[in-house]
């Protein structure tokens, strides 16, 4: 599946998702469906170059995970990415069925340096896991997607059982490029008085992480 979106976000405290709902309830949104948790195990190069070049703001930036929703280790998801200030490119492939939990780790490291062909595998490495819960929204002409994740937590790859709280909430709007007027219009008709800004839960999860020692 390859998808072309521009993504804008907004950095609240903990314990903003009530009103966060609240805006969007105002604004004429609506639930889509149930949320789920999110689970993400991110890679890296051996330099850490994904990292580096969010760091220094570079505009060309690209992000490789594996994802599945709540449990369900029968759907994993290779995601890909590529990002160019704020319009994304995604290309998603789902993988060979993975046994269950304990084994997870190891079969997906055998699948993207084993089986994968899509990259030089020999140049990665896998670096952190995350794992939050998201609600899905949609506006009332169905032309913006919005979500709220809260509950932000990671942990190094090399231990799972070291678990850090981000301590944020983000609130991200998802629309097609054809749509960003009507998203402006529809920022500045809300008066909305909140700023997108630059946020990646991989970087702040690496920064975190790095700076407790658990990242080399």
């Amino acid at each position: 599946m390859n998808e072309n979106r521009i993504e804008k976000k907004f950095v609240f405290g903990k314990f903003k998702e009530d009103n966060l709902e609240r805006i969007l309830l105002l604004n004429g949104f609506s639930k889509t469906f149930p949320s789920r948790k999110i689970n993400s195990i991110y890679l890296d190069t051996l330099n850490f170059d994904f990292a580096k070049d969010n760091i220094n703001g570079v505009s060309k930036r690209k992000k490789i995970r594996f994802r599945w929703y709540n449990e369900d280790y029968s759907n994993i998801f290779l995601e890909e990415k590529n990002k160019q200030n704020f319009l994304v490119k995604k290309n998603v492939k789902k993988i060979p069925l993975i046994d269950s939990e304990k084994k997870i780790l190891g079969n997906l490291k055998d699948y993207f340096f084993k089986e994968n062909k899509r990259y030089n595998s020999f140049n990665y490495k896998f670096i952190l896991k995350t794992r939050y819960l998201r609600s899905y929204w949609i506006s009332g002409n169905k032309k913006i997607r919005a979500t709220i994740d809260t509950n932000i937590k990671t942990c190094p790859i090399n231990n799972l059982s070291r678990i850090f709280d981000l301590n944020e909430t983000i609130l991200e709007f998802k629309f097609s490029p054809s749509d960003e007027s009507f998203f402006r219009d529809f920022i500045f008709k809300n008066n909305f008085d909140i700023r997108t800004k630059k946020y990646s839960k991989y970087l702040q999860s690496f920064n975190l992480l790095e700076n407790s020692g658990l990242i080399n």
